[in-house]
């Protein structure tokens, strides 16, 4: 169910046109001759899924023993191949049984390095709309249960692919009860044709759950969209907040937004191309676009390195970055001369590797790397 209404008037802004102008170019001067960070000099190998599964987009949640939560999107990489010649070939019987995301990889620490795998956690299928997927989530707390909005592909009107979002709930992050109004999020009606609706990041603002996603628009761009919701039951449609053409090397479109408030300055994190991106704002609906260039509230991105499906986290007073190893790869595929195309095995395969991690020190406003120590 969509409503209409917009956030109140200055909703997350928390900085004067000015002070915003002023942070703005002192982080433009720290980055006008800097350069992208080399993936093994800043990140340390923490936990590798069970044999032949992957780990890629990942969210994270204490629990109220001060546990950490890692949920992951996981499946049998060797399956990606067959997976996705079924699905474009219309045979969703056999892209099912194939499914290489068929849910989450849980596991459980006190902190990032001592993370232990406790279970797969593959949600059944409600209908034909998620019998392909139901894997990438957000974790996030509502009236004292935690609750998991998470992708699922499957089957839509007139037998055309759908992928939206589904929610599940839980009291202890181990067992799940399924939303009974599944799915809760479509592509929006100003997207494309067979657009995808997925790579949720959930974060609660000042009683509001802002909810970014990805989306492809109608003129073909990749965008970062953004809905909003108060009881999990309704939700905004706020319409994009960053848009990029497609990329031709690495990723495709964007993947994997995460959005950081800190020090009264907002922070878009998310994957593109050969690898991690990064955007600040001065409020929380628009980023990059014409409307941030009214408002005066962004200024455009930067690449940082080579990282994949990555998660800005902090955690016992300390700021971490999370990724897995899979535009390293591909940047040392393409040193190479090797062609691993996207979807092959060969490219997908550097999953199996696992969750690394980078120390995330902040240098005013920007976020510098640093192998943990």
């Amino acid at each position: 169910m969509m409503n209409k209404p917009n956030l109140p008037t200055g909703f997350g802004i928390r900085l004067s046109p000015d002070a915003f102008e002023e942070r703005w170019l002192a982080l433009h001067k720290q980055l006008f001759a800097s350069t992208e960070y080399v993936f093994d000099d800043v990140c340390t190998h923490v936990l590798k899924p069970q044999p032949y599964m992957g780990q890629y987009d990942h969210s994270f949640i204490h629990d109220a023993e001060g546990n950490l939560h890692l949920y992951y999107g996981t499946g049998d990489q060797r399956k990606q191949p067959k997976m996705n010649r079924a699905v474009h070939a219309g045979d969703w019987e056999t892209a099912a049984a194939m499914t290489c995301e068929p849910g989450n990889g849980h596991a459980v620490g006190r902190s990032l390095f001592d993370l232990e795998f406790k279970d797969h956690v593959f949600l059944e299928s409600q209908g034909q709309f998620d019998m392909l997927t139901r894997a990438v989530c957000s974790l996030f707390l509502y009236q004292g249960r935690y609750g998991k909005l998470y992708d699922v592909r499957g089957v839509g009107n007139n037998d055309e692919l759908f992928i939206g979002m589904s929610l599940a709930w839980t009291d202890d992050l181990y067992e799940w009860d399924l939303g009974v109004t599944n799915p809760v999020l479509a592509p929006p009606d100003w997207t494309c044709a067979g657009s995808t609706c997925k790579d949720p990041h959930v974060m609660l603002v000042d009683g509001v759950y802002l909810i970014y996603y990805i989306v492809m628009d109608q003129e073909g761009y990749c965008v970062i969209a953004l809905s909003t919701t108060t009881d999990w039951k309704t939700f905004v449609d706020m319409g994009p907040v960053l848009r990029l053409p497609p990329n031709m090397r690495g990723t495709l479109g964007i993947e994997s937004p995460a959005v950081v408030f800190r020090d009264d300055l907002w922070h878009l994190f998310f994957t593109y191309g050969p690898g991690l991106w990064h955007a600040v704002s001065g409020e929380p609906t628009t980023f990059i676009g014409s409307r941030a260039v009214r408002m005066g509230v962004g200024r455009g991105c930067y690449y940082v390195g080579p990282f994949h499906a990555t998660e800005v986290i902090e955690h016992d007073g300390r700021w971490w970055l999370t990724t897995d190893r899979k535009e390293e790869t591909r940047r040392l595929n393409r040193e190479a001369g090797r062609l691993c195309y996207r979807g092959s095995y060969e490219d997908e395969k550097t999953l199996h590797e696992g969750l690394y991690v980078a120390e995330l020190i902040w240098d005013g406003d920007k976020p510098t790397l640093h192998m943990p120590g």
